[in-house]
């Protein structure tokens, strides 16, 4: 009896164990089975949105759907510009100020277009984009390119109150300075990254109006435009940032993704713009709208936060520098252009008149400022956007 017992038990052990029930044991995936013991393969899951770590992105057919060439030949017109412009940093060279026009306005401008962009006859230009289009902002450059000009006929030295190329103390550096020591070659290059590539990055393609598109058909796909219009959007903010797939691997060379990179050790500004472009990008394409807007936000506080920060580095650099001529009015042209650039941005934490006190206390005359003004100047800045704890160190 008690062996036929035993073997009664082990038998329904048996059974039981073929009849463990099958079914997703997953806790993870969506139909989860909390009484199956066996996993039968059938768990789904939830689509995942994945964040690449190069600036590339392709449609379900492997289509290319990013597109800022536009972007890229204003990033090239304005290195043009710039090069011509520095030319008259050496003595007796002058530029014209019918040529710089002509450059911005892409008049009938013959460029050298080094990357084949196809910008001589093309209809882009950095003119029209200078702040929307305003005529009172685009006036303004206007006058900096007559007084580059200007500046640049200069036949002898410069120094206060008079036009012309001064030297650094140390005999390296040379720079084309009016009679208030002013620098037009950077008032220009530095208020055109404000007024067109930071105005129409936070201000225009990344404001409601231009990312509240439509974001379910390909624009042309039959024509190779396999984007949709708020994907496209996007691409044309990130293109004024900059024009490499894979910074700041690469692109840090020019423009804000030059001075995002030297911002990186204390701010992080290169990191964190550039992986909120990707993720915003990404979620544009997978449909999440709440993480885009997450990531618009983290774009206009840290672009804002890099150019005060870059801003009180020149400030900096300008107090360092106080008894040479040619670097504190170097330094200060370039604070000047980037405190003007923080009025370009959506929502600034820096008010207009806040701007003008700054500037006010700076002054006019670089030839004569105190660097207690500068030092003033610059604590004005870093109350404003909360870095008081590394202003001396930027």
């Amino acid at each position: 009896m008690k062996t036929r017992t035993i073997g009664m038990v082990a038998l329904v052990g048996l059974a039981l164990a073929s009849c463990k029930k099958e079914g997703c044991t997953d806790p993870q995936a969506n139909n989860y089975n909390e009484e199956a013991r066996k996993d039968d393969g059938s768990c789904t899951y939830d689509p995942v949105m994945e964040v690449p770590s190069t600036y590339v992105f392709s449609d379900d057919a492997g289509n290319n759907t990013v597109s800022f060439s536009g972007q890229q030949q204003r990033l090239d017109m304005l290195s043009e510009m710039v090069t011509y412009m520095k030319t008259s940093n050496t003595q007796g060279v002058s530029v014209s100020a019918t040529q710089l026009k002509d450059m911005y306005a892409n008049n009938g401008y013959s460029w050298t277009d080094a990357n084949g962009l196809g910008m001589t006859g093309s209809s882009k230009q950095l003119e029209n984009k200078t702040a929307g289009g305003d005529g009172t902002i685009i006036a303004i450059f206007h006058d900096y390119m007559d007084s580059l000009a200007s500046a640049s006929t200069a036949t002898g030295a410069g120094s206060a109150g008079t036009a012309g190329v001064v030297t650094s103390n140390s005999g390296t550096k040379q720079y084309l300075f009016d009679g208030n020591g002013v620098e037009y070659t950077q008032l220009i290059e530095k208020g055109l990254m404000g007024a067109v590539f930071y105005y129409n990055i936070s201000s225009h393609y990344l404001s409601s109006a231009q990312i509240d598109v439509d974001n379910v058909s390909p624009v042309d796909a039959a024509g190779g435009k396999h984007y949709t219009l708020m994907e496209h959007h996007w691409d044309e903010a990130y293109g004024y940032f900059t024009s490499e797939i894979n910074y700041p691997s690469s692109g840090t060379d020019r423009f804000w993704g030059k001075y995002a990179n030297s911002r990186e050790s204390l701010l992080g500004s290169a990191s964190k713009i550039s992986t909120a472009f990707r993720t915003g990008r990404a979620a544009i394409s997978f449909g999440d709208m709440t993480e885009r807007n997450t990531q618009i936000a983290i774009i206009n506080t840290e672009m804002e936060r890099m150019i005060a920060g870059t801003a009180i580095h020149y400030l900096n650099g300008a107090v360092s520098d106080i008894t040479d001529d040619a670097l504190r009015n170097h330094q200060l042209s370039e604070a000047v252009a980037f405190i003007g650039g923080l009025a370009y941005g959506a929502n600034p934490s820096i008010s207009n008149a806040q701007i003008t006190a700054v500037l006010a206390t700076i002054g006019t005359d670089f030839y004569n400022v105190s660097a207690n003004d500068l030092t003033s100047a610059r604590d004005q800045l870093s109350t404003i956007f909360n870095m008081d704890d590394i202003k001396t160190l930027l």
